[in-house]
């Protein structure tokens, strides 16, 4: 999964290498399915090059649509790259699960698909803060966050379900470079005057 998406997302920047861009901005990361089986990747932005002489050593690749990315970077920050926290875990079901789930067993949470839910949002949430740091991120500002959770037949014990979840979280690693404190910014008007001596 993380394999897929890194390499689409290497091919865009290499795409915007080549056409003398600094980064792409609202990327968007597209999974879609083939009915023999099967995921595509696509991941789709739009290359952009700042007027400065100075160049990042690679392009940068952000969620954020350009509205946002210039707000960003007037409140000191910048993309350092896309980032993923991806995590899959499943559960077995065994006595304790069956008999909760049992028509007798009444409205009753079940602890142990709770812990399967909590255990790989968790997990997600932590690669995603990993794969910030390796892009030199001070944070993240995310993107996307899925959760999927179902069942499957157990091929081992008959009559049993194993219960799988998916996390996935995409966002936008940022790093700070401007350390003094910036000028403050005219608040907006909450009216509009009318009067030309304004």
């Amino acid at each position: 999964m993380y394999a897929a998406r890194r390499l689409a997302l290497a091919r865009a920047v290499a795409e915007c290498r080549a056409l003398g861009g600094d980064g792409i901005v609202g990327v968007t990361l597209r999974v879609g399915g083939f009915p023999a089986g099967g995921l595509e990747f696509t991941a789709l932005g739009t290359a952009v090059r700042a007027r400065s002489r100075i160049r990042p050593r690679q392009p940068f690749t952000s969620h954020l649509k350009g509205q946002d990315f210039a707000k960003l970077v007037h409140a000191g920050w910048v993309p350092t790259g896309l980032a993923f926290g991806i995590s899959i875990a499943s559960r077995h079901d065994d006595w304790r699960t069956s008999r909760r789930v049992r028509w007798t067993a009444g409205n009753q949470e079940v602890d142990g698909y709770t812990r399967l839910i909590n255990h790989v949002r968790h997990d997600a949430r932590t690669q995603l803060a990993r794969e910030a740091v390796v892009h030199g991120g001070d944070g993240v500002v995310v993107d996307d966050m899925e959760l999927r959770v179902w069942d499957s037949e157990c091929v081992t014990y008959g009559n049993t379900q194993d219960h799988v979840a998916e996390a996935v979280l995409v966002g936008t690693s940022i790093a700070r470079f401007g350390r003094a404190k910036r000028p403050a910014v005219p608040k907006p008007l909450t009216i509009m005057r009318l009067d030309r001596e304004r």
